[in-house]
């Protein structure tokens, strides 16, 4: 009798053991595909960058055609370089960053150019 205790113990304690190994592996592989992905927006957000630079150079062309421009050239480098594009996410960070060089550049037109010192240069 006490064998069967013992072994119904030990049964009991490497279930636990093992449930409570297979959430961890499950919540660290969610957060591994999570920083992953993370990594990867946060790439793309860097390369679209240069493209919005790139597109406000073409004057005859409207904003709609310029992002567009912008999106094209972003889910290019994805394809490029592997990584899962989210178009939605792609777009909300491009409208992001127009959204903020318009600000900036109002504030510049308005004050002078500023430096970081807040040395104003006109």
């Amino acid at each position: 009798m006490e064998q069967l205790e013992l072994i119904l113990s030990l049964a009991g304690t490497a279930l636990g053991l093992l449930v409570t190994a297979m959430t961890f592996i499950v919540k660290f592989c969610k957060s591994a595909k999570a920083k992953k992905i993370a990594e990867q927006t946060i790439e793309i957000a860097n390369a679209v960058l240069p493209y919005i630079e790139e597109a406000e150079k073409f004057v005859s062309y409207s904003g709609e055609e310029k992002k567009e421009y912008v999106m094209t050239k972003a889910n290019r480098y994805a394809i490029e370089n592997g990584i899962a594009f989210d178009e939605e996410a792609v777009s909300a960070k491009v409208e992001e960053l127009i959204s903020l060089t318009k600000q900036v550049n109002v504030n510049n037109k308005n004050s002078g150019v500023q430096t970081l010192s807040g040395i104003s240069y006109e």
